[in-house]
C-alpha cells in the first residue's frame, strides 16, 4: 500500500562524481616494445634518473632482461573509480548531474537547482541554477536527457550534503518538484603540528606535516606567510625531487624549520617596537599546495598560527661597561644601562653586589 501511495515522477536524476582515472594495474599481454606507448618514456626515465626510477617504480629493475618493459605492472588502459572515493579538504568537488525524461510525454519548463550544505553554514551555498524564473526552463521530450555540471571547493571538514531540486510542468500542466540529496564526508589529507621556541628576540617555528591519506601525495608548494611584525627565513633542507617537499608516501612525515625575526626599530620608538614584538601572538599562516594521482590538485591554508606571548620585564638592564683597565683595590667607574619598558613611570634604586 505504501508503494502505491509513493509519489512518482517522469524525470529521473543521476549524479556522478567527476574524478580522475587511474592506470589499470593488471598485467597486460606481451606486446612488442617498439609498439608500446609507455616503452620509450620509461626508457627515458631509466636513463635520466636511474635512482629515481627505482623508487618510483618500486623494486622492478627496468634494465633487467628478466623483467622487460612489456611486463611492467601498469598497463596503458585507464580505469574509472568504482566508488565515490574520499573527498579531502582543499580539493574541488565536481559532479555531473543527468536528468532524463523516462516517460512517454513531453515535460516542459524544467529547471534545476543545486546547493551545497555544511554543518557550519546557516544557508546552503548555491552551485548551479538552470532557470532564473518560471517559464524559462527547458523542454524535455520523451527519452531526452539534460546534463548539468557543478563544482564546489571543500573548505571544511565533516559532512557535506549536495541538494538537487528539479521543478517542472507535467503533461497535465501541474507544477511539480523532485528533490534529492547526496551526502558525503570530507577528510583531512594533511595533519599539521607546530612547536614554538624563543631565541632572544627571534622565534623558531617547527612545522610537522603528516600525510594522513592512504595514497602518495606531492607537496608542490609549502610556503609560510609571516604575520606582522615578523619576517620569516626558511631553514629547511634543500628541495627534493624538484619540488619544495617531494613525494610523501602514506603515513610519511616532513619537518620544516622557520626563523621569525622582527625588523630593527629606530631608537626613539624602540620601547614601543619592543613591546609590540614581545606581546605579538600571531606568527603567520601556512599555504600548502599538493597533488595526488594523475595531477589532482588540492590547496590548504591553515588558520593563523599563534604563540603564547613571552611578555616583558618592567625593567631591562644591559651589560655593564668598564672603560680602560681596572687596578686592584682601586675605585673604578662602571656604566649600566637601565631601561623602563613599562607603560608607567617607575622609581629605580640600584645596588652593586660584588
Amino acid at each position: 500500500m505504501a508503494s502505491l501511495m509513493r509519489e512518482t515522477h517522469p524525470l529521473a536524476l543521476k549524479v556522478m562524481r567527476l574524478s580522475r582515472p587511474a592506470l589499470a594495474d593488471t598485467r597486460p599481454l606481451p606486446l612488442d616494445s617498439s609498439e608500446s606507448v609507455l616503452a620509450q618514456p620509461l626508457r627515458d626515465i631509466e636513463q635520466s634518473q636511474p635512482a629515481a626510477s627505482g623508487q618510483v617504480f618500486s623494486d622492478l629493475q627496468l634494465a633487467d632482461p628478466q623483467h622487460p618493459l612489456d611486463a611492467f605492472p601498469l598497463s596503458e588502459a585507464l580505469v574509472l573509480p568504482r566508488s565515490f572515493g574520499t573527498m579531502f579538504l582543499g580539493e574541488t568537488f565536481s559532479a555531473q548531474m543527468c536528468i532524463s525524461n523516462d516517460s512517454a510525454f513531453v515535460v516542459r519548463d524544467v529547471s534545476v537547482t543545486a546547493v551545497m550544505q555544511t554543518a557550519s553554514q546557516q544557508q546552503p551555498q548555491a552551485l548551479a541554477e538552470s532557470a532564473q524564473a518560471p517559464g524559462e526552463g527547458q523542454q524535455l521530450a520523451a527519452g531526452q536527457p539534460l546534463s548539468l555540471q557543478v563544482s564546489h571547493e571543500i573548505k571544511e571538514l565533516g559532512t557535506h550534503v549536495l541538494g538537487c531540486t528539479i521543478a517542472y510542468l507535467s503533461a497535465q500542466g501541474e507544477r511539480r518538484t523532485l528533490q534529492r540529496s547526496f551526502r558525503f564526508q570530507a577528510a583531512n589529507p594533511l595533519v599539521v603540528k607546530t612547536k614554538v621556541n624563543h631565541l632572544a628576540r627571534d622565534v623558531l617555528l617547527e612545522v610537522q606535516v603528516h600525510n594522513a591519506t592512504h595514497a602518495t601525495l606531492v607537496l608542490e608548494r609549502l610556503r609560510f606567510e609571516a604575520a606582522s611584525p615578523f619576517a620569516a627565513e626558511d631553514l629547511s633542507p634543500p628541495a627534493l625531487w624538484g619540488s619544495p617537499a617531494g613525494f610523501m608516501q602514506a603515513g610519511d612525515v616532513r619537518q620544516y624549520l622557520y626563523r621569525l625575526q622582527p625588523p630593527a626599530a629606530a631608537s626613539a620608538a624602540s620601547v614601543e617596537h619592543e613591546r609590540a614584538v614581545q606581546y605579538a601572538t600571531a606568527l603567520g599562516k601556512l599555504d600548502i599546495l599538493w597533488r595526488g594521482a594523475f595531477g589532482s590538485v588540492g590547496r590548504l591554508q591553515t588558520a593563523q598560527l599563534l604563540r603564547k606571548s613571552p611578555g616583558m620585564f618592567l625593567i631591562e638592564v644591559d651589560g655593564a661597561e668598564v672603560a680602560g683597565c681596572v687596578s686592584v683595590e682601586a675605585p673604578f667607574v662602571a656604566r649600566v644601562r637601565v631601561r623602563n619598558v613599562s607603560e608607567r613611570r617607575m622609581a629605580v634604586s640600584a645596588t652593586l653586589h660584588t
